[in-house]
């Protein structure tokens, strides 16, 4: 049989053959700074920076450039510090699949309160001044789809995982979120009169491909950790 040379010291394969790196302190670090990285680099706050840009800047321009550029970056990052972390673990001895409910539950509530931060204070903004219609417009296509998808996502992991518990992270999102639009909607209606549907129809469009992108990688992300592999420097899931 080859041997397998080791990075690190890892667990005995008798007692604990499949290894996360949060169970390896050479690991635990550049695995959380990832998943931290994930969490800046999800499409909430993809929405949430856009949001803030809409109240700087008044145009559709600027929030696009400076949300995505957040996104493309931080999600380069998180993957290079996933390849870090993994990289200590041969791949057959990986542990990829472990669910991880506690950070999943935490990355939620950041997740949920940067967004709804956001949109409260793009609420405010709007109940105070002059705002475009066409960037209510935006706006409001771009919360509504976050909504939808987070609704969508609660379902798809209650079915897929049968489990309670593991949709309760995506639960807690779609509660918080919901809510804060909800107030906003009550509050700005009938400011800015009827609304532009394709305006509303473009910004859940953005959305929706932001957040087509971030899955797709995701989805890419788990195969290559999943697979093992070469080197031993694939890449890891999100937590």
């Amino acid at each position: 049989m080859k041997q397998i040379n080791e990075l690190v010291q890892l667990p005995d394969a008798n007692q604990q053959y499949l290894v996360h790196p949060l169970d390896l302190s050479a690991a635990r670090r550049p695995f959380l700074v990832s998943w931290l990285l994930g969490i800046i680099g999800s499409p909430q706050v993809f929405a949430a920076v856009a949001a803030l840009m809409w109240v700087l800047s008044n145009n559709f321009v600027v929030p696009f450039i400076a949300a995505g550029a957040t996104l493309l970056f931080a999600n380069l990052a998180s993957a290079w510090f996933r390849r870090e972390a993994w990289s200590n673990i041969p791949g057959k001895r990986r542990d990829a699949d472990r669910r991880l409910l506690g950070l999943n539950l935490l990355a939620a509530v950041v997740q949920a309160l940067a967004l709804a931060a956001a949109v409260m204070i793009l609420i405010l903004w709007f109940a105070n001044r002059d705002v475009s219609p066409e960037v209510v417009a935006f706006a409001t296509g771009t919360v509504t789809a976050v909504t939808a998808l987070m609704a969508v996502d609660v379902v798809v992991t209650a079915i897929r995982t049968r489990s309670g518990a593991a949709a309760l992270a995506p639960a807690v999102n779609l509660l918080a979120v919901a809510a804060v639009s909800w107030w906003g909607f009550l509050i700005i209606a009938g400011r800015t009169g009827p609304l532009d549907i394709s305006t509303v129809i473009m910004g859940a469009a953005v959305l929706l491909v932001v957040w087509g992108a971030w899955l797709a990688w995701t989805f890419w992300q788990r195969r290559r950790t999943a697979g093992g592999g070469t080197g031993g420097s694939k890449a890891a899931p999100a937590a």
